[in-house]
């Protein structure tokens, strides 16, 4: 494997670190990863998976999800308890809790959180803050630690969604928010805000393309930014975190001015919003110029050290941490620009650890015997056929849905269209979640001679050309793909090549996502045949793709169930499976879903995303084999320890 220039800037950023005062954390008990990208906003506003992966191990809620997406206790002493037939959920918290900072963890606290989160301007990773606004009507807290949680109607998810959302240090915060204040006490307001509304309207608005100028950036706006911003008193980001890179997506030496010059017009758009809130909107309008957004707070296994902006994050065990002081030490993470240079790294040697890789980040890759290539279905999500159900269109007809299905050979999709890599799947709950059928039933099995039956026995027949026909209308569609998607139209043609032997015209059409397909996915729904992907989730409730109620309508045009499946039955589990007050009575709920899609064909799924990490194999800690298996396979990263 050629080695990148990145390697001598990793080798650089190392002897920094040992050179300087964090030297004491990086030992033999340290934890090397490898990242691609600077971490951002890591009181959790994460802006990417690097962001999120080095807050997860800063920051701990009142549960966590383990390996199979269960909620386990952590600042929480107990299972949570559902009551008022699922509106409400009460949580004890364990007694003696610490944030890194030695102040104590109270139920004062987790009221912050939960109100930051339903705030109306929440500045929290945007799923955070729609569970919580979505859902949640009031915390309560009593005297002896207990927690209550209302939820607007039952939500069962809440137990594994709402309920693990990380805790936040209420007097830290507001500590962080009283300094920022204090810095940009003096600040013009109107210069503010006139700088960025002749910016916004210069190059978001379009005005500088409309006069003819040339210089229609951001980059070209760097002098005025930086000096409206010192004016009002705020200190600039660190350059070093906006790398130029080259077209092998290695670091230059140059800073990359066009992402250095958005970062600053994002912090003088958030502090034109804090200038101009209210008092008590001040914090969330603040929130991204807090120092503690470089600099995070948390009550998880590791706290935070020390950055060097393109270098390294540098965390160290917490020995307050709930559970008991990890196992190891520190956990350095190393900043790449690109995948290739993060895996480069731990080729050399430099890394013991790099999270979040996809397959071509991977391909070809051969590891040494002390080292694993963990192969698990990637978060990112699965791929599917979906056809359209509603009254009038072709696939409205349950026996296409059928046939179609039948004539599709997903192993030769999954070879064809991701090289092998794609993860076979026969659910839209995460192959690994506790929820997932044992053993895994087969999604569907190619059998053309029954398709083409079924067919026949349903009034087609088979036209001089071989496609069928049924009163004047042909069986032939488009299936309609995301342009640029390669391993998509790849499926989508493949599943063309296959539909032909049963009779069936289909003919593939790359289209843009935001112009044609979304309209297209919006009511009145115009298309037949659809290719494209979800993401899976933490819970295995689909009410949004699956409910009746989620068909789109000329009120409601944009429901996520596009395909329009409609099912009394279906309806009823989903409503059984949010109001159930436990994981184990939701576990066949889920499983007589997912054999009731199979058996009509709303979808077809096709394979799961492959994700990625290289691991040494030295680490190791009590459910390695089985943790390796799921995307959530660190969730015990406090219990790993080197081999005896």
């Amino acid at each position: 494997m050629r080695v990148h220039r990145g390697l001598k800037i990793l080798a650089a950023a190392l002897l920094c670190v040992t050179l300087l005062s964090g030297c004491g954390v990086l030992s033999a008990r340290t934890i090397r990863a490898a990242i691609v990208g600077e971490p951002a906003g890591l009181e959790v506003s994460y802006t990417d998976d690097a962001s999120a992966l080095v807050g997860s191990l800063v920051h701990a809620g009142l549960f966590r999800a383990d390996a199979s997406f269960a909620p386990v206790p952590l600042l929480a002493d107990s299972d949570a308890l559902s009551a008022a037939g699922g509106t409400k959920w009460r949580v004890k918290l364990r007694s003696g809790l610490t944030f890194h900072d030695g102040s104590p963890l109270t139920t004062d606290d987790v009221k912050f959180t939960y109100e930051l989160a339903a705030s109306p301007r929440c500045p929290l990773v945007t799923d955070i803050c729609a569970v919580v606004s979505n859902h949640l009507v009031s915390v309560e807290a009593a005297a002896d630690g207990a927690l209550t949680f209302t939820l607007k109607s039952p939500w069962a998810p809440w137990q594994t969604r709402g309920l693990t959302i990380p805790i936040l240090p209420k007097g830290t915060l507001t500590a962080s928010l009283a300094r920022l204040q204090a810095k940009v006490q003096g600040a013009d307001r109107n210069a503010v805000s006139l700088t960025r509304e002749n910016i916004a309207a210069d190059l978001d608005g379009g005005g500088c393309a409309a006069s003819g100028g040339s210089n229609c950036t951001y980059a070209s706006r760097v002098t005025e930014l930086e000096r409206t911003l010192a004016d009002a008193g705020l200190e600039l980001p660190d350059p070093r975190g906006y790398p130029q890179l080259s077209s092998a997506g290695e670091p230059t030496g140059s800073r990359d001015d066009e992402a250095y010059a958005r970062a600053l017009f994002a912090r003088l758009s958030a502090l034109e919003a804090l200038l101009l809130a209210p008092t008590d909107g001040q914090l969330a309008a603040g929130y991204p110029l807090l120092d503690v957004q470089t600099s995070p707070v948390g009550a998880g296994p590791y706290a935070f050290v020390e950055r060097v902006p393109g270098n390294y994050v540098q965390l160290s065990a917490f020995k307050g941490f709930v559970l008991g002081e990890p196992a190891m030490s520190a956990v350095t993470f190393a900043i790449h620009a690109s995948a290739a240079g993060a895996v480069a790294s731990f080729q050399s040697g430099s890394s013991d650890w790099v999270p979040d890789l996809r397959a071509a980040d991977v391909a070809g890759l051969s590891v040494s015997d002390d080292a694993t290539l963990v192969h698990v279905a990637s978060l990112r999500g699965y791929n599917y056929l979906a056809y359209n159900t509603r009254e009038g269109r072709l696939f409205s007809n349950s026996v296409l849905r059928r046939a179609l299905s039948s004539c599709v050979d997903l192993p030769a999709i999954i070879a064809g269209a991701t090289d092998g890599a794609g993860i076979k799947i026969s659910s839209t709950t995460a192959p690994t979640s506790w929820a997932t059928e044992s053993p895994a039933p087969a999604e569907a099995t190619r059998d053309i001679a029954g398709a083409r039956a079924a067919l026949i026995a349903d009034g087609w027949t088979a036209g001089e050309d071989g496609v069928f026909a049924r009163a004047g209308t042909r069986l032939e569609a488009d299936i309609i793909v995301r342009e640029g998607q390669v391993a998509r139209t790849r499926a989508a043609q493949l599943i063309v090549d296959q539909a032909a032997e049963c009779g069936i015209s289909l003919s593939v059409a790359e289209l843009p996502f935001l112009t044609d397909i979304a309209p297209r996915l919006r009511y009145p729904n115009d298309f037949d045949l659809y290719l494209g992907a979800w993401q899976w989730g933490l819970d295995p409730d689909d009410s949004d793709l699956f409910a009746s109620t989620a068909c789109p309508t000329e009120e409601a045009p944009a429901g996520k169930n596009f395909v329009c499946w409609s099912n009394p039955r279906v309806d009823q589990l989903l409503a059984q499976g949010i109001s159930a007050g436990s994981i184990s009575s939701r576990v066949g709920i889920y499983a007589t879903i997912q054999s009731l899609r199979r058996s009509e064909r709303p979808y077809l799924l096709l394979w799961g995303d492959p994700g990625y990490a290289l691991l040494r194999n030295r680490f190791t800690w009590p459910t390695r084999a089985t943790d390796v298996e799921s995307p959530l396979y660190a969730w015990s990263i406090y219990t790993w320890d080197l081999q005896k």
